[in-house]
């Protein structure tokens, strides 16, 4: 059987439970291998690549060797090589392939960054800070740089980046909602304000009902007063629509 294979014989959910005994600590991370199952559904291995997984079982002890340096096509048509002694399920060994695979990020064109933890200088946090203030007030926006200053002074925050994979140009803020509300653990009473930007193709526009209803789980879910929502149109040929989230305190 080969990691393709494996991966189109079990469900997300179904192996959810084996990826979270694997990334203790990490659970704000879930929704991000979320996606990388749904685009590694979603490609074609290299049919002409040749290659083994190995994977060895030692109480509950697993290794799995040869998965995590290569391009994920490759990694895709790869045959799965077990110990003798291995009794672990399916849903377990896709837990543990996809985490290999997305070692070194979630997908093949790009690493998520977290650009505010709070820790470095003063100087470096103000800089990462009206790094993404520009970011988010690029041509096309709706929001302003006025709208976003604020970020400058907040006491701490945290960023995370959603992407809609692939679920067809009306579901795809509903993806990204589902990706927040069920695929992320957070401490959310640890911040009190929001700032949600979603950046789409002007040739691939989103419904009003799309929009409206993902503001509305948004709200429900971190129910904080504070909250701006803004729009990044962009001249592109991308059918899917990413979400940036900003979760910040303010003192």
């Amino acid at each position: 059987m080969t990691v393709k294979e494996l991966i189109n014989e079990v469900e997300f959910d179904d192996l959810l439970p084996y990826l979270k005994e694997i990334i203790v600590g990490h659970f704000d991370n879930i929704y991000a291998f979320r996606e990388a199952y749904d685009i590694l559904r979603g490609m074609k291995p290299n049919p002409e690549f040749i290659g083994k997984v190995w994977i060895e079982q030692e109480e509950d002890w697993v290794s799995v060797q040869s998965l995590d340096g290569d391009s994920w096509e490759n990694e895709l048509a790869k045959e799965l090589v077990l110990s003798n002694n291995a009794t672990l399920s399916k849903e377990e060994i896709a837990a543990h392939c996809i985490y290999d695979i997305t070692f070194y990020g979630f997908s093949p064109a790009e690493i998520i960054e977290n650009f505010w933890k709070s820790h470095g200088t003063i100087q470096s946090k103000m800089e990462r800070r009206e790094s993404i203030i520009q970011e988010l007030t690029v041509s096309g926006s709706s929001f302003t740089y006025k709208d976003l200053a604020y970020l400058l002074q907040v006491e701490y925050g945290t960023r995370y980046d959603y992407h809609s994979i692939a679920n067809g140009q009306e579901n795809r803020l509903a993806y990204i909602a589902e990706s927040m509300t069920k695929y992320q653990q957070l401490d959310l009473s640890r911040y009190n304000d929001a700032v949600v930007c979603i950046r789409v193709s002007a040739q691939y526009p989103l419904s009003n009902k799309a929009l409206e209803d993902f503001k509305r789980n948004v709200r429900s879910w971190l129910n904080y007063e504070d909250i701006q929502f803004g729009i990044i149109t962009e001249d592109s040929d991308c059918k899917e629509a990413t979400v940036t989230l900003l979760l910040n305190k303010q003192a």
